[in-house]
């Protein structure tokens, strides 16, 4: 069964701004599922339908079989959320956290005490367990929120921009936490800016633009639409920046373009194509520029 079916899904907001235009995919159980896009794309906006915290305006939307509105209550009991915006309580220790979000959603004292450890050996805060989260990194806080998100041993976590501003220790200790979740049976949808994080994460991808599906597949398949070969640098060795990329249609043209630059004395570098190279291709511009 699918765990996401989403059927023509639009969202357009009082005063008439359109978030999101007939978005059609499928997630499957134990998938890392990413959405790609520039700020204002309407990432979020389609993250926080499917979560049930925001209604659509057209189309559906399913999430563990049961429809977006009608089965709200039902869902949120089986899933977990990290907005982008959320932060820990600063005078709380990374302990009281974790166990007080067991204490709500049922756990006895015991099965608290024992869920509480258990996660926090996971993510590595064990050691950390005492602190007020005003005393920890944000790597660390973030970990907690983590944390919290998985008491309850939710089917489908989302993930929204869940390593923003953290060291790369930081981001690869989510990398892992990701990847034990789907092997242990769930499934992770996460926005992200980070194209090497969504190269090294996703099963399958999806790029929003303007509120819309610009596509929607493998990170493989992304990068056959930028070319999906090996680009050929050269650079003048001077120092004086000058550089020239170059994309050789197949490997013999590769090697003669490399022998007459090494020649030539020239500095030669190969690139294989990158996501972000797709994501260039497919939308235009970067990642980092305003929808207009």
């Amino acid at each position: 069964m699918d765990v996401i079916d989403v059927r023509g899904l639009g969202k357009t907001y009082p005063g008439g701004t359109v978030a999101l235009r007939d978005v059609s995919f499928r997630v499957a159980r134990g998938e890392v599922f990413c959405l790609l896009g520039r700020n204002g794309a309407g990432k979020t906006t389609l993250l926080r339908i499917l979560a049930t915290q925001l209604r659509r305006t057209a189309g559906s939307a399913a999430v563990l079989g049961q429809d977006v509105d009608a089965g709200a209550t039902s869902i949120r009991s089986r899933i977990a959320v990290v907005p982008q915006e959320a932060r820990p309580q600063m005078m709380m220790s990374a302990y009281d956290h974790v166990r007080l979000m067991c204490r709500i959603r049922g756990l006895s004292k015991e099965a608290a005490e024992k869920r509480t450890r258990s996660l926090l050996e996971e993510l590595e805060l064990w050691d950390h367990r005492d602190k007020i989260a005003a005393d920890l990194s944000g790597g660390l806080r973030q970990r907690i929120l983590l944390c919290m998100a998985l008491v309850g041993e939710p089917e489908l976590v989302f993930l929204d921009e869940p390593t923003i501003g953290l060291d790369p220790l930081g981001r690869r200790k989510v990398w892992a936490m990701v990847r034990r979740l789907t092997k242990s049976g769930g499934t992770v949808l996460l926005t992200t800016h980070y194209m090497d994080e969504a190269e090294r994460l996703a099963d399958r991808l999806a790029i929003v633009e303007k509120g819309r599906l610009a596509f929607l597949g493998t990170v493989d398949a992304a990068k056959a639409r930028a070319g999906g070969g090996m680009r050929v640098v050269v650079e003048h060795p001077g120092g004086n920046g000058e550089r020239e990329v170059l994309e050789p249609k197949d490997d013999a043209e590769i090697l003669a373009v490399v022998q007459k630059s090494l020649s030539q004395g020239l500095r030669v570098t190969l690139q294989p194509t990158s996501l972000e190279d797709a994501f260039i291709a497919i939308v235009g511009g970067s990642i980092e520029e305003d929808a207009a």
